[in-house]
């Protein structure tokens, strides 16, 4: 099943916990896997992780993720530019579920044929140019000798396996292996200037349902902010890219206010990249 950036907050979320933290972002020098931002985990209808980010202007062309995948299982990778076209915003799965429940009952023929067209079309889809024109998503793991594997390429040829395995995790299809650690990467495509800012909004899942909401937003480096370019050492951490165990225990004592300040923070700005047209 297609997947997509979705904004919609559960009927009942007295069970559900939302958690939300702020990464920031390096410039160009200091971009690696070493230092990739960390997302924290995804584990089989448990845990939902987004993250809120740009490509800015100055020394930002590349922006590396890392997340680690807790369970055995198909992995959904989802992302939405802020310049694209497509404006919907509501994760309707539920409805369009029910929908084709009752195709399949009232037209069986139809539903199989309709089923048939749907597969040709998410074969022959470009995830990229619907979604998030202007971007380029690479997923990368690291193997046993320790070395970087680029296992999907959004700008590979059709038919390729980096191809086919990013267009796998598009459609939430990709078949992962438990504690497998992914690199992501995100860059511009050659179809925009080097200097032109593109906002994003990326969803990482594994299953369909979730119980734990990860929100992480990015903020702007110093170098971005001051249009300069400085190296950090490589073993510099950022207090604000983790949650400590007591910063944990804060937010579940304060579980609504910290769902009110999500839902404001958090959605509102996935709501605004989402449509950055108007």
């Amino acid at each position: 099943m297609a997947t997509t950036v979705s904004t919609t907050i559960p009927a009942d979320t007295s069970n559900l916990g939302y958690w939300e933290k702020t990464v920031t972002d390096m410039n160009d020098i200091d971009e690696s896997f070493a230092n990739a931002r960390d997302l924290g985990y995804t584990r089989l209808n448990y845990a939902r992780v987004s993250v809120v980010g740009k490509l800015s202007e100055h020394y930002d062309s590349v922006d590396m993720y890392k997340i680690q995948l807790q369970s055995n299982g198909t992995v959904s990778l989802s992302i939405k530019g802020g310049d694209s076209s497509n404006e919907k915003v509501l994760d309707l799965s539920a409805y369009e579920q029910k929908l084709d429940e009752l195709k399949q009952i009232t037209d069986p023929e139809g539903w199989a044929k309709e089923q048939e067209e749907k597969a040709l079309a998410e074969q022959n889809k470009d995830w990229m140019a619907e979604l998030a024109p202007g971007l380029k998503v690479e997923v990368y793991t690291i193997n046993k000798n320790g070395k970087e594997t680029l296992i999907g390429d959004s700008s590979a040829e059709k038919g390729t396996e980096t191809r086919d395995n990013i267009d796998a995790m598009f459609s939430g299809e990709y078949k992962a292996k438990k504690d497998t650690m992914l690199y992501i990467k995100i860059t511009r495509d050659d179809t925009v200037s080097s200097n032109e800012e593109l906002a994003y909004v990326m969803q990482i899942q594994q299953g369909e349902d979730y119980k734990h909401d990860y929100v992480s937003t990015e903020s702007l480096s110093d170098d971005s902010k001051n249009k300069t370019e400085t190296k950090i050492p490589l073993t510099q951490t950022s207090a604000s890219s983790s949650l400590s165990s007591v910063n944990a225990l804060q937010i579940q004592a304060t579980k609504y206010e910290a769902t009110a300040q999500m839902l404001q923070v958090g959605y509102l700005n996935m709501a605004n990249i989402l449509s950055n047209r108007k």
